[in-house]
């Protein structure tokens, strides 16, 4: 039963006592006005009376007690269930709901558009946070910005809008002083929370946008503010970014790409080159697959222009899956040798990597030691444990894993000793300096070194002259790839790139 049918059952009884004990005391009167009892004195009848009305308003004080208690009683439990639906419980930020109306009054109407700006907050890395320091310090964090992000925007409202997403409502239009609250924001989190006797420094992520200069109307400032926001963290994160147009259009061409993409999967418009990887003799050993989009207007399209877009939607594991199911289509023609494909580190945050090439392994008939699976040195030094367990998944199946372009980040040789790697491929800028740079001979050298010991195998990339071949082999390198053995090809264009080859040796790239 409601507090509100509570409180009418409960004054109802109440109400008719009421009634019952006013009707006696007018009885009573009555008697002892016109005397007309002669069992009961007027003076007895008076006292009834006195004693019935007094009765009566006891009652009556009792039931406006009781009402208004009961009243105040449903007002603080409603006030409870508003707190408990505007507010996040671990954070004490606005809801998602609430937050969105709450923008929504602060745009105003049509006729009335009142400046506002939008943050939009992403706690960057929150699940290695979680990974690395457990739960509560990631609840603890999120609460530490809400509280900061109250402290320094005066005046304005936060909601919790995601996991570790965030939005401010500021109801101004000042870039200057936004700007100068921001860099606070920043800075206060860059400084840290304390964590069993350390201070663990956070970043943030935060894209701006302004009403009604970027948008009027809640749908497009949220839409505004996230592209603003991405740029943030596509920029290398910890950053502000205001929106602009350019943004805008940059989406656009986003979704025209994704939308042609993902048609060219259904109709037939990707193709898969090859470029051979060659061994110290000359003889191809295996093969890197490279997609290609043959476009039927613009031609043909390098990875470069679509991969970085396809990457940003599940459309980059519809791509990866083609590849590999083009591969397996593919290996029979390349007797003795293994097929390298690419994979995108945004496809080895989810299971489905795993789970698709164990999948398609099994409809095609085909052996995961057939096949190399290569990352670049970027994902391998970002990889959570999550990542490293599907890689080593993968080499569970029977893949072998080859670590790309090493040498351009901050892979050390110590990675080397915990990656689940086979194979390394030394970027092209230290096989192109090996004539004129000593640390690149070094460098080189001592990587062939440290291979050898561990039993993985030296790839040098971009070799384009005989001289960079012959010192690619003296370093230590036993396999090569560059345009000098040839250049991707479609698989029926092969033979023309292949002259080098001779009989397969046994695999061991």
């Amino acid at each position: 039963m409601s507090i509100l049918a509570t409180i009418k059952d409960h004054s109802g009884r109440i109400y008719r006592g009421i009634q019952s004990l006013l009707v006696i005391s007018t009885g009573a009167a009555v008697l002892g006005a016109f005397d007309v009892s002669h069992n009961l004195s007027a003076g007895g009848a008076f006292a009834i009376s006195i004693l019935a009305t007094s009765l009566a308003l006891l009652a009556l004080m009792y039931m406006r007690s009781s009402v208004v208690h009961r009243l105040q009683s449903a007002a603080a439990a409603e006030a409870e269930k508003h707190h408990f639906l505007t507010r996040d419980a671990m954070t004490g930020a606005m809801t998602r709901r609430y937050f969105l109306e709450a923008l929504r009054e602060g745009l105003g109407t049509r006729r009335d558009r009142r400046e506002a700006a939008l943050l939009l907050i992403d706690l960057d890395h929150f699940k290695q946070l979680n990974d690395t320091f457990g739960h509560q310090f990631g609840d603890l964090t999120l609460a530490h910005l809400v509280k900061t992000a109250d402290r320094i925007f005066a005046g304005a409202m936060v909601g919790r809008l995601g996991g570790d997403e965030f939005g401010v409502i500021i109801p101004h239009g000042d870039l200057a002083a936004i700007n100068k609250d921001v860099r606070r924001l920043l800075d206060a989190m860059r400084a840290g929370k304390s964590h069993e006797g350390k201070t663990i420094p956070l970043s943030i992520s935060i894209g701006v946008a302004l009403a009604p200069a970027h948008a009027s109307n809640t749908t497009e400032l949220m839409l505004v503010a996230d592209l603003a926001l991405y740029e943030s963290k596509a920029a290398g994160r910890g950053r502000v970014t205001v929106f602009d147009e350019e943004m805008l259009s940059d989406k656009r061409y986003r979704r025209l790409v994704e939308r042609e993409l993902r048609a060219a999967v259904y109709l037939g418009e990707l193709e898969l080159h090859y470029q051979p990887i060659v061994g110290p003799d000359g003889s191809t050993e295996a093969f890197e697959g490279l997609i290609r989009w043959r476009h039927p207007v613009r031609g043909l399209i390098a990875p470069a222009e679509f991969i970085a877009i396809a990457e940003r939607s599940t459309l980059i594991d519809m791509l990866g899956e083609w590849v590999f199911k083009r591969a397996c289509a593919d290996i029979g023609q390349f007797a003795g040798r293994r097929i390298s494909i690419n994979v995108s580190g945004e496809q080895l945050k989810r299971d489905e990597i795993v789970t698709m090439c164990d999948r398609v392994l099994k409809d095609t008939g085909r052996s995961a030691s057939q096949f190399i699976i290569e990352i670049t040195e970027t994902v391998a030094t970002a990889a959570t444990p999550e990542i490293l367990r599907r890689l080593e998944a993968l080499r569970g199946l029977g893949f072998h894993i080859a670590l790309d372009d090493f040498g351009t980040g901050h892979c050390g040789f110590n990675y080397l000793k915990t990656l689940p790697v086979d194979i390394i491929k030394i970027d092209r800028s230290y096989i192109r300096a090996l004539a004129h740079d000593q640390v690149a001979q070094i460098f080189v050298s001592a990587l062939a070194q440290i291979a050898r010991i561990q039993e993985v195998t030296i790839v040098a990339e971009g070799v384009e002259t005989a001289e960079e071949f012959a010192l690619a082999k003296a370093a230590g390198c036993n396999r090569f790839q560059g345009y000098f053995f040839g250049r991707p090809a479609p698989r029926g264009k092969l033979a023309l790139v292949d002259g080098r080859s001779v009989e397969p040796l046994a695999l061991s790239a």
